[in-house]
């Protein structure tokens, strides 16, 4: 049994990626200057005028208007408290059931 053909294939395989290796390499470097050659130059920064007016918050108008809303369609009641629901494991239970649910095959009446 004679492996010499084998290793000439083998040594011409690898020294063919080598070379097209290398010119992927070249291609890429040379897309990479041109990139680089058609980008403009970064001009000095403008400068920017900057507001000393103290930030308006929103937050009381956001809650006058969700009182609005509620006492139009509830009518007169006391709000007590506005804010997030805080979620427990059982909304994340429930929603993982009805995932996993919707995966499970269903047979077909023949």
């Amino acid at each position: 049994m004679d492996i010499g053909p084998s290793l000439t294939i083998a040594a011409f395989s690898y020294g063919l990626m080598v070379v097209i290796a290398g010119l992927a390499a070249l291609l890429i470097r040379g897309i990479v200057v041109a990139l680089a050659s058609t980008q403009r130059k970064a001009a000095a920064p403008t400068p920017v005028s900057i507001s000393v007016a103290p930030a308006v918050d929103d937050t009381a108008a956001h809650v006058a208007a969700i009182a609005a809303a509620v006492y139009a369609v509830v009518g007169a009641h006391r709000l007590v408290h506005i804010g997030e629901v805080p979620r427990g494991a059982g909304w994340t239970a429930t929603g993982r059931l009805a995932h996993h649910g919707s995966h499970t095959p269903r047979r077909s009446p023949r």
